[in-house]
């Protein structure tokens, strides 16, 4: 080997790791100025406070958007004339067979009372003509028997039909109260507001 060709060859030695140096670092810098993949599509330019907050903000409007009214007038004016109407209005569909079943039985027992009052009315009439001054003491006993039971069933369904017309008013009024077995006080501070640019703090007090 010529001492030229020599003097090549011990460069080439030396500049070789310096070229495979140079050649890494080139591709690290470039990489530097590349976006990484979560850098070029951010799920979101929100805050982590504020995107809880906001989304919270969201769950409660859903959470209070109101029910359809009722009119109390409607439904009292529906069970006035057929007792449990007023509870389908509502949407109280499970008090319906109680008003229905109670008012039955109660009126079922009215003239079955009434009945055999006047059975053992007439049977009383008939034995003071027989008997006179007083009749059958028995037939006498059963009628003012069965005659408080009929007054008595009276006031049961009349009690009943009362209390169908307040109930189906009082559904009516708080059909569109949410009642929640949620208590509780929730602060949310942090900065940066959407809104105002600036610091907010809220408070919440669910019932």
């Amino acid at each position: 080997m010529t001492s030229p060709g020599w003097h090549i060859l011990v460069i080439l030695f030396i500049l070789v790791p310096y070229a495979s140096e140079a050649q890494s670092l080139y591709h690290s810098d470039w990489k530097r100025f590349l976006p990484s993949r979560q850098e070029a599509a951010p799920e979101s330019t929100l805050p982590d406070t504020a995107q809880s907050v906001v989304s919270s903000d969201t769950n409660t409007v859903e959470a209070m958007v109101p029910r359809a009214s009722k009119s109390p007038g409607t439904a009292v004016l529906l069970s006035a004339l057929v007792p449990g109407a007023g509870q389908v209005y509502n949407e109280a569909y499970w008090k319906v067979p109680i008003i229905v079943g109670l008012g039955t039985y109660f009126i079922v027992e009215l003239i079955r009372n009434n009945k055999l009052y006047r059975e053992y009315r007439d049977k009383y009439q008939e034995s003071i003509k027989e008997s006179p001054p007083n009749g059958d003491p028995r037939a006498l006993q059963l009628r003012d028997f069965y005659l408080d039971e009929r007054t008595r069933f009276g006031w049961y369904f009349l009690i009943l039909y009362v209390a169908n017309l307040l109930d189906a008013y009082v559904d009516a009024v708080l059909f569109d109260f949410e009642m929640t077995d949620d208590l509780s006080l929730r602060s949310s501070p942090w900065e940066g507001s959407l809104v105002s640019g600036g610091p907010r703090v809220t408070f919440r007090l669910r019932l």
